[in-house]
This record gives C-alpha cells, sequence and structure tokens, in this order.
C-alpha cells in the first residue's frame, strides 16, 4: 500500500518547486476531456529492401476524403469527411444526424523516400502507402579492381 499526503484542497503533495509549477500552469492541458478524447488512428510504418510502407486503419471513410502529402522525410495523412442524415417523411416528425470528423497524422520515415514514385491503395477501410527509397540513400554495390 502507498500512503499519499494530501494538501488542503485535496491534492497530492508534491515536490515544493514543482508545486508552484503546478499551481501557476493549472488547469493543464493534461486536466482538459478534449485532450483526452481526442481519436488517435491506428497505423504501422516498416521498412522492407528499397520501400518503406505506411498501413493504417480508416474505417467509415471514403477514399475521395483521404489526402496524402509525402516529403522527402516525412508523409502526412489527413482528411475531412462529413455525413448526413435526413427523415424523408412527411410527418410532422423532423430528424436530422450530421456526424463530421477531420484527421491528421504525420509520420517522420527512417530514410528519405522519392514522392513521384509512391503508390498508394485504399481497400476495406486499410490505407497502404508504398513509398520507394531515394536513390541517394539506396545500398550500392561496387566492382572490386
Amino acid at each position: 500500500m502507498k500512503i499519499i499526503t494530501r494538501d488542503n484542497n485535496d491534492r497530492p503533495m508534491r515536490y515544493p518547486i514543482r508545486s508552484i509549477f503546478d499551481d501557476f500552469f493549472t488547469p493543464t492541458i493534461w486536466d482538459t476531456p478534449t485532450f483526452l478524447n481526442t481519436p488517435t488512428l491506428s497505423a504501422d510504418l516498416w521498412e522492407e529492401k528499397d520501400d518503406v510502407y505506411v498501413k493504417m486503419a480508416l474505417p467509415g471513410v471514403s477514399k475521395e476524403d483521404i489526402q496524402i502529402n509525402i516529403m522527402a522525410d516525412t508523409v502526412t495523412v489527413s482528411g475531412h469527411s462529413k455525413k448526413e442524415e435526413k427523415s424523408d417523411d412527411d410527418s410532422k416528425k423532423y430528424y436530422f444526424r450530421s456526424m463530421e470528423s477531420s484527421y491528421e497524422q504525420s509520420f517522420n520515415l527512417p530514410t528519405k523516400v522519392n514522392p513521384e514514385k509512391a503508390e498508394a491503395e485504399f481497400k476495406d477501410g486499410v490505407l497502404t502507402i508504398k513509398m520507394p527509397k531515394a536513390d541517394e540513400v539506396k545500398a550500392k554495390q561496387i566492382e572490386i579492381k
């Protein structure tokens, strides 16, 4: 069991200097619910021979809503989608639901890539990006004289 001492405001006691900074900068970003509720996208990043791959799960997103920006050592996947549902009845009951979401995730790549030769595929809610390594970072085999 761990004993936690508390101050008059029922906060756990901290080191004196840290307590001064914590009191000065309250509320912190850790206390805001929007920070905790921010969705994160599931993604894998790996390297195979002469290519770098990014694979992301984007369920419920259409291919037209996805934007991919590739620079020499960074790839950014972003998008914005909006879905609306309305009731089509002529009765006095009204129904309208709008769901809007935006997302963006950037990855620092382990090596430089060639953006002009990159390929992307979106199938069954999974985005796969294949980026060939830049010629300057590929291993070169030389002849022995």
